[in-house]
């Protein structure tokens, strides 16, 4: 293989992975976004107080889902 063929198996390698990269991106943004629209208000305002305002969307779904039924009564 001579090094002009290489470098275009290389270059479509590394854009396959950038697409994948870039879808798995937007899918994680998307899914943080359905679960934050749809959790209690409550909960979203105690894990902001745990976390502190520096929390990122994924800091406080993480939160959220680890003990979701703990955050989904405190609505009650």
């Amino acid at each position: 293989m001579d090094l002009n063929k290489t470098s275009k198996v290389l270059c479509i390698i590394l854009t396959v992975i950038g697409a994948f990269a870039m879808l798995g991106i937007a899918g994680r943004q998307d899914y943080n976004q359905e679960v934050l629209y749809t959790m209690p208000q409550e909960a979203y305002e105690q894990i902001v107080l745990i976390l502190g305002d520096d929390a990122t969307d994924t800091d406080i779904v993480r939160t959220y889902m680890n003990d979701k039924q703990y955050y989904d009564n405190l609505s009650y």
